[in-house]
């Protein structure tokens, strides 16, 4: 029971832990989530309400040009009336491409090149869903063409398809934005080339980087005066950004939203801890005889109390191995509905999202769920165990009398 108690406690904690573990993570193609920063909109300083996004024309300009962050990358997002998802994307020199900052796993060709850029020629590279559903499973992809709104492109490469939890790189397809005759031919509103930026940026560079930033938004703003607009306030880390989405999940944020996070882990661990410790007392009521001559031979009561804990440490980790498998298997029989829940991405309404292996296995997920198993086990039997052992060596030994 003790073993059950613990190992149900453990899967709710770690199930939404897990959540957010995917989340944050460096996961393929994401490796770079820890030091993603993402410009998707601007504000102009005259009208704080109007964020309009950047161009393809600034990022080539100028945030490509930025000589601090590891790597640069601009994508536009596209979804095609028959519900292809689409990303372009925009890399003109070999420390700023796509398929650099999103490290895919290609099956099959390799990525748009430097003279795909410059020469504008329309090559794309698809994912393995989307070679399936077009050639089938035994024919190669890549030389074949395919018609993207009536134009016709050549498939360059193909790619492992990528989960619907990589938000930020998740399509079918992916198109150089330099491809010729590409947004005229997609219509209203991609003229205007319209784009968001990513910065891969090392911590060590951090500072640097927010002083470059600072010179590209006073070389924009010299460009446009008549609408001067603020970058750097605007700029999102990753983690920001799921810490930002959490709380207008939850319609929270600052501190509030720290406690609200804070006390919801707490309760899942203490209501289960109080119910254990009943069941420590309990054993430990029927100890105490044991205990008490122990103590008459000269035993500590902290050698006691360290054997007792150590016992319930080792119930607790092996409820905490069976939790986490429940939790493991309550992440993938409920995808469907789970992360829709707990995200603010209206895109994963309705769906069933790729779960990979690495999403299920990391030295956090196990260091965390160690860290939750010593917790529940210090709450649970700790108190009960110190005042058992404080009761007289002759009372304890009257208990079975």
């Amino acid at each position: 029971m003790y073993i059950c108690g613990t190992a149900l406690a453990i899967a709710f904690t770690m199930l939404i832990a897990e959540v957010y573990y995917i989340k944050v993570a460096d996961i393929a193609p994401e490796v770079n989530r820890s030091k993603t920063f993402y410009l998707e909109n601007m504000r102009l300083r005259e009208n704080p309400n109007e964020l309009p996004y950047p161009k393809l024309a600034d990022f080539r300009d100028l945030f490509q040009k930025m000589q601090t962050p590891d790597c640069v990358t601009a994508v536009m997002w596209h979804w095609s009336s028959n519900g292809d998802y689409m990303k372009l994307s925009d890399g003109r020199n070999d420390r700023a491409g796509f398929f650099r900052f999103f490290q895919f796993r290609f099956t099959e060709g390799a990525p748009f090149t430097q003279d795909d850029f410059d020469s504008g020629r329309r090559n794309v590279v698809i994912t393995e869903e989307i070679r399936e559903v077009l050639f089938g499973k035994d024919k190669e992809a890549v030389g074949n063409t395919i018609k993207v709104n009536y134009l016709e492109y050549r498939i360059c490469g193909v790619v492992e398809t990528p989960s619907q939890l990589t938000e930020r790189c998740v399509a079918d397809i992916y198109i150089p934005a330099a491809a010729d005759g590409l947004l005229a031919n997609w219509g209203t509103g991609y003229e205007n080339q319209n784009c968001r930026v990513f910065f891969s940026v090392p911590s060590a560079k951090r500072e640097a980087f927010m002083q470059e930033l600072k010179e590209v938004e006073a070389r924009y703003n010299s460009m446009h005066s008549d609408q001067p607009v603020d970058m750097t306030n605007m700029l999102m880390s990753h983690y920001a950004g799921v810490w930002w989405n959490l709380g207008f999940l939850f319609s929270a944020g600052g501190n509030s939203l720290i406690w609200y996070v804070a006390s919801g882990i707490l309760l899942l661990l203490i209501v289960p801890a109080i119910n254990l410790s009943g069941m420590v007392a309990s054993r430990m009521e029927r100890r105490l005889p044991e205990m008490a001559i122990r103590k008459a031979f000269g035993a500590k009561r902290h050698t006691l109390l360290g054997q007792v804990v150590a016992e319930n440490l080792m119930l607790t980790l092996i409820g905490g191995i069976v939790g986490l498998c429940l939790a493991w298997m309550a992440l993938y029989g409920w995808r469907d509905w789970l992360f829709y829940t707990f995200s603010n991405n209206r895109d994963l309404y309705g769906t069933v999202p790729i779960l990979k292996g690495e999403m299920f296995f990391g030295p956090a997920i196990f260091l965390i769920a160690l860290l939750v198993c010593c917790v529940l086990n210090l709450l649970a039997a700790t108190l009960p165990a110190w005042l058992s052992l404080k009761k007289p060596i002759v009372e304890s030994m009257m208990i079975k009398k």
